[in-house]
This record gives structure tokens, C-alpha cells and sequence, in this order.
């Protein structure tokens, strides 16, 4: 059973309602092969840093490694909007701006997920199926 079939899109809205943010977005990007090998989320040495600093700068990696992926995959998936979600300035204004910037960034979170949604079940995830031999 592949996942990114059209017809198999219940399977990502189960995740993404009972598995969190974090883990429906890191097992699409293993679908999606949104990883990259060279960013700064692959070098141990950087979470171990994160964690001995007294745990919250590793919580707040794994926010901004959780937005950095659905942001990719959402890319990946041709998702509308990415000159508003794709560019890091409007999370960060997002941040910066109490209230106001923290809904905002909730509001485009769930954009982001409901637009995944509907281009996993309009058929967009079918292009990155790879026909096994």
C-alpha cells in the first residue's frame, strides 16, 4: 500500500488529527524525500547542543524543524500561497508580534495542513510514487 495514492489520503488526515504535527509532517517528508542531507537538522551534534542547554532551545528546534518541513512539503505538493508560507520573514514577524503574529501563525499552520490534505487527495503526492521493479 502506497501512501501518496489519491485514494489513500484518509491515512494522512488520521495522522495528522491523532499523530501531531510532528509526526504526520516527518513521515510525509520521508514520502516526499523532503530531507535534506546537508541542512542543519541532520548534524547530531547540533540537537545534543540543544538539549544539554537546558532542554528549550531543543523544543524550539524541533518547532522550527517541524515548520521548516511542512513548509517543504507543502512546497513539494504545490500547495497555493508560497510566497506568503515559503518565506521565512512572515513565521518570524509571526513570532516577533504577540497575540496578533501567534494567531496568525496558528491560522497558516492549519492553511498548511488542510491544503496538504486536499493536494494528497486531489492526486499531487502520485508523482512522487516510486514503480518498484
Amino acid at each position: 500500500m502506497d501512501l501518496l495514492k489519491r485514494e489513500n489520503w484518509w491515512v494522512w488526515l488520521i495522522l495528522a488529527i491523532f499523530g501531531g504535527g510532528l509526526v504526520y509532517n516527518i513521515i510525509l517528508g520521508v514520502f516526499l524525500k523532503s530531507y535534506d542531507e546537508n541542512a542543519w537538522y541532520t548534524k547530531w551534534w547540533i540537537w545534543i547542543i540543544g538539549v544539554f542547554a537546558f532542554f528549550l532551545p531543543f523544543l524550539i528546534m524541533l518547532l522550527i524543524f517541524s515548520i521548516q518541513l511542512q513548509v517543504t512539503n507543502a512546497k513539494k505538493l504545490n500547495v497555493e500561497g508560497q510566497e506568503i508560507y515559503g518565506t521565512p520573514y512572515f513565521w518570524i514577524l509571526g513570532v516577533i508580534i504577540p497575540i496578533i503574529g501567534w494567531i496568525a501563525i496558528g491560522i497558516m499552520n492549519l492553511y498548511l495542513v488542510i491544503a496538504i490534505l486536499i493536494k494528497l487527495n486531489a492526486g499531487e503526492g502520485e508523482k512522487f510514487i516510486e514503480v518498484q521493479k
